[in-house]
Formats: C-alpha cells, structure tokens, sequence
C-alpha cells in the first residue's frame, strides 16, 4: 500500500517489486542464519550463496531479453487487440528457454532436480 501512496501510478508496480525483492533477501538472510545455528554450522554459506548469484545472472539475464523481445513485438505488430497477448507470449517464452539455457551453462546443480532437465 505504501508504494501507491508514496510513488506515482507509473512506479507504483515497480516499487512493490523492489519491495518483495528486499524482503525475500531479507527472509533468505535470516533463514539462513537460522539454518546454520540448528544445524551447528552444516550448512555451506559460500555455496548458498554461489547459487543464488548464478540464480539471479541467469533470471537476469532471461529476463532482460524477454523484456526486449515482449517490448519490440508490442511496437512492430499491428495494432490490434490480441497484440498484448503475443507479446507477453513472445516474451515469456524467451525468458523461460534462455533461463535454462543460462542455468545449465552457469551449472546450477538444482536445475537436475527438473524432470527431464538433468
């Protein structure tokens, strides 16, 4: 609610995103702490940690092009009613092949926890 009364109408959706990225690093942070207090330091935070910023290169990075390509469909097919609907298709196929590409270039084990992807 903060973020339509303190954003324009224009941000007020990308302030909401930036809100729930803060609070799950937040809640990542403190699960994790939690974590390796209960299991008396068994878990890795080097390779938490690891996974997570290959996780956010290739989310990053799928995201990015399936913005351009959503964006691009939406200004070079004609303007007709079902032209949103192709372009958030176009856009979040892209975003979901090139994902996985980039997860199994940038090795991340949990993607063989995927049927069919190991």
């Amino acid at each position: 609610m903060a973020c339509h009364l303190l954003l324009s109408p224009r941000w007020a959706v990308t302030g909401m995103a930036a809100a729930y990225t803060l609070s799950y690093a937040i809640g990542l942070l403190l699960t994790a702490l939690q974590l390796r207090q209960r299991t008396e330091g068994l878990l890795d935070g080097r390779r938490t940690c690891r996974t997570y910023a290959r996780l956010t290169a290739a989310a990053t990075g799928a995201g990015s092009a399936g913005w351009l390509i959503a964006h691009s469909r939406s200004h070079s097919l004609a303007s007709v009613s079902w032209t949103p609907a192709l372009s958030l298709t176009a856009g979040g196929i892209t975003m979901l092949l090139l994902f996985l590409l980039l997860a199994r270039l940038l090795r991340i084990g949990e993607l063989r926890g995927l049927p069919g992807l190991g």
